[in-house]
């Protein structure tokens, strides 16, 4: 009866342990995709900021070309 018992409970414990790899690998496959999408916001960000900044300096840059018609 005990070796029965022990037989049932290796399966059930095989079986677990599947299904844990199973629910680790597909957190992990989510978290992979959702660090992509994240990723690929950031760098739109960056590009978004990288531009502005581009546009803020070449307006400085107006404003200090020429003389100052006011200037006197």
């Amino acid at each position: 009866m005990l070796c029965v018992l022990q037989k049932r409970m290796h399966g059930l414990w095989k079986e677990h342990l599947r299904l844990v790899v199973f629910y680790s690998q597909s957190r992990l496959a989510n978290f992979q995709t959702d660090s992509q999408e994240s990723i690929q916001k950031i760098l739109a960000v960056q590009e978004e900021s990288s531009n502005l900044m581009q546009h803020i300096l070449g307006f400085f840059q107006t404003l200090t070309d020429g003389p100052c018609e006011n200037d006197g």
